[in-house]
């Protein structure tokens, strides 16, 4: 049995294990170059206004939705006032 430090699993590189793993899979060679890495002519065009406005959107109702469910576990669960309102400033909360 291997010690942590010369057990392989834990000290190879891990190119030579992807490579291995994608060789057992379909049963050749691994070659280097198949899995190429994105260039700059790679990359997704700029999103366009509306696709903006949807993402600020969906950002707004998920934190909207967030602030709610962390106002009613406050709420339910506080000891006392005091812990409410430090509870709720602390996760930058209106305090009422």
């Amino acid at each position: 049995m291997y010690y942590r430090d010369e057990d392989p699993n834990r000290t190879g590189s891990p190119d030579d294990y992807f490579g291995k793993f994608i060789s057992d899979l379909t049963g050749r060679d691994s070659d280097p170059d198949f899995f190429s890495k994105p260039t700059d002519s790679d990359n997704l065009p700029p999103m366009e206004q509306w696709e903006i406005d949807e993402a600020k959107r969906e950002m707004d109702e998920q934190k909207k939705q967030v602030d709610y469910f962390m106002r009613r576990q406050i709420n339910q669960f506080a000891r006392s006032s005091e812990q409410r309102d430090a509870l709720l400033k602390q996760h930058g909360l209106e305090v009422e």
